[in-house]
């Protein structure tokens, strides 16, 4: 697809310019760096993947990419640019699907994947990951109206599990929705074999259209990423008609993830997130998508920050 060529200090419309307290602590970067990182630096070029389906953390909106990792690339980008030497660093942000976007590192179209990615041990065998980001699981949407014999175990579920009763009593004959590609399609298919009775998975090719066919009665309930449900539906005409999990029953830590084989550049994204999550330069770009900074949230920040 079509890249988005935008120069580096204002990236999808946010500036980028970090503090100078921060650009202090950040050293100059390596006279000989990784390749990729040398790449980004010789060409004066840093690209960047991103999804446009996957709200509040990567959309496309009036044409141009926005959203939370969108904007932590942004930093992050900024912090090249402030320690490399260069006078300007242009981004390109190019449009990736869920099925080739590890295609994209893999083969050298993007250098940063800056979207809802979950780190996973399988994944690490295709490209690498900075410190994670944000963390959220796999969550349930379905009509506000729906039966409580499928809405109560879904709904009531501990954080981090589903409950075992909520097989027989509720998904068992099922037509469950989630999109094709994901961990949630992993998680979800894991159960088939047995677990989820008859229930039948009726996969989809954008989180909207699994909101949509809720809505429409095509599927009793959608799973996905509980961050991305919600910016869904905040985003969507049928707000009242739906409802989200307030648990999720999987952990899932997002990273930014990059190609394996460059520690330099994985080490400059690092520092940069570090510095950004610890003295919680960060904040306003939280509170911008998901309002105020909880406490749990702040815990998770200053545990993946990792000290100089």
């Amino acid at each position: 697809m079509r890249a988005t060529s935008l120069l580096c200090r204002t990236v999808a419309g946010l500036a980028v310019a970090l503090p100078l307290g921060l650009i202090a602590t950040l050293p100059t970067l390596p006279a000989k760096g990784g390749p990729v990182l040398d790449q980004i630096v010789e060409r004066k070029t840093i690209r960047f993947g991103y999804r446009t389906d996957a709200p509040p953390f990567s959309m496309k909106v009036d044409g141009r990419p926005q959203g939370y990792s969108i904007d932590l690339c942004g930093r992050v980008a900024g912090a090249i640019l402030e320690t490399s030497g260069l006078a300007e660093l242009t981004g390109t942000f190019t449009a990736v699907e869920v099925e080739d976007r590890f295609d994209a590192i893999e083969e050298g179209r993007i250098d940063v994947l800056c979207g809802p990615t979950t780190a996973t041990l399988s994944r690490r065998e295709r490209v690498s990951f900075t410190i994670p980001i944000f963390a959220t699981g796999v969550g349930a949407m379905m009509a506000s109206d729906a039966p409580s014999a499928l809405a109560d175990p879904l709904m009531n579920a501990l954080p981090g599990s589903l409950p075992q009763d909520a097989i027989p009593n509720s998904l068992n004959g099922r037509r469950l929705g989630v999109r094709a590609g994901t961990t949630a399609e992993s998680w979800l298919r894991a159960g088939e074999d047995g677990a989820l009775g008859d229930a039948t998975v009726v996969t989809f090719d954008d989180h909207r259209a699994g909101a949509a066919a809720v809505v429409g009665g095509e599927v009793d309930v959608y799973f996905a990423d509980q961050a991305i449900l919600l910016g869904v539906l905040a985003r969507s005409d049928d707000v009242d008609r739906l409802q989200v999990s307030p648990a999720t029953y999987t952990v899932e830590p997002y990273a930014l993830a990059i190609p394996r084989g460059d520690e330099d550049l994985r080490l400059v994204l690092d520092r940069a997130l570090s510095l950004l999550f610890r003295r919680r330069v960060f904040e306003p770009l939280y509170e911008r998508y998901f309002g105020p900074l909880s406490l749990q949230a702040e815990l998770f920040y200053r545990a993946a920050a990792l000290p100089d």
